[in-house]
């Protein structure tokens, strides 16, 4: 069994590429072996590079005949930027990339990433959703209990869950994929606007909304450490270091859902210092928890 220093999804479709761009035909239970995972794992990795690669009659894998002998280091880069996976390591070019992905030697790096949903079940409408964007037609697709005719725009992949990213009535939305049924690509073609591509891509998550709400928070000095090496909120800014290390910290989102459940997390360590109703609501909230079980729940 692999060494568990292969666990991690960017370094494990990026091996993969590189074994296939050097002409080898792959196994799915060879690769589960060798990167200590399962075989329906790497089944989904092998969807995931699409069209990239096909299957041979005997159910290896190879690559696709017009890729053969074409991946070069610039296009893992570009492959690593498309799964969000670039910003993990230093910018250190074309030679970190070899030294990286060389098979003669360990790696020296492990990443444990977010758990991705399995996207097994959905593999024939991510398909079909991948050609529909591609080829911008509209589609119509039961969700929930209604009927929605949307204009698809992107797939995306938020905290490990896959979202199509669509318009509907010219309002950009997310729908998960898990949640899609009676999919139906129409012979309707749309025209993309720029604008929704931009927003789709500057926004943090699939909250998407043109109005956000700005909220401000005090991080207490013995969390401040977590809100500085990374981004814990959704467009967080610091806005204030404090004489006693703590922090004021910004927040721009589209819903309350998008960050109570952060600041949940981080009780008693943060405050909510605007806007109100925001506070009101996370106290309600914390009062029906503690209300002994004797008395009922007020509804929100």
């Amino acid at each position: 069994m692999a060494s568990p220093q292969h666990d991690t999804l960017g370094i494990r479709l990026a091996e993969i590429l590189l074994q296939l761009n050097q002409g080898d035909a792959v196994c799915r239970d060879d690769l589960a072996e060798r990167f200590g995972v399962s075989e329906r794992t790497i089944y989904r990795d092998l969807n995931r590079l699409g069209d990239t690669v096909e299957r041979l009659p005997d159910g290896r894998y190879q690559l696709a005949a017009d890729k053969q002998g074409k991946f070069q280091p610039k296009d893992l880069e570009l492959f690593a930027r498309i799964t969000g996976v670039n910003q993990l390591f230093p910018n250190s070019g074309h030679r970190f990339l070899r030294t990286l992905l060389d098979p003669l030697e360990p790696s020296p790096f492990l990443v444990k990433a977010h758990h991705h949903e399995n996207i097994q079940p959905w593999d024939r409408q991510f398909q079909q959703l991948d050609r529909a964007i591609r080829k911008r037609q509209r589609c119509q697709l039961q969700y929930g209990e209604k009927l929605r005719t949307l204009e698809p725009y992107r797939l995306v992949n938020s905290k490990g869950i896959w979202y199509l990213a669509a318009t509907e009535r010219g309002q950009l939305k997310a729908f998960s994929l898990g949640r899609i049924g009676l999919l139906n690509i129409t012979d309707e073609i749309f025209t993309p606007q720029a604008q929704i591509h931009r927003q789709i891509e500057d926004d943090d998550d699939i909250w998407f909304s043109t109005t956000k709400t700005q909220v401000r928070l005090s991080v207490a000095p013995t969390i401040a450490y977590y809100f500085l090496r990374r981004a814990v909120l959704p467009g967080q800014q610091i806005v204030q270091h404090g004489e006693d290390g703590g922090l004021i910290v910004s927040s721009s989102i589209s819903h309350a859902n998008q960050i109570l459940p952060i600041i949940r997390y981080w009780i008693p360590h943060v405050q909510v210092l605007k806007p109100e109703w925001l506070q009101s609501q996370l106290h309600a909230e914390l009062q029906n928890y503690i209300r002994p079980a004797s008395q009922p729940h007020t509804g929100s």
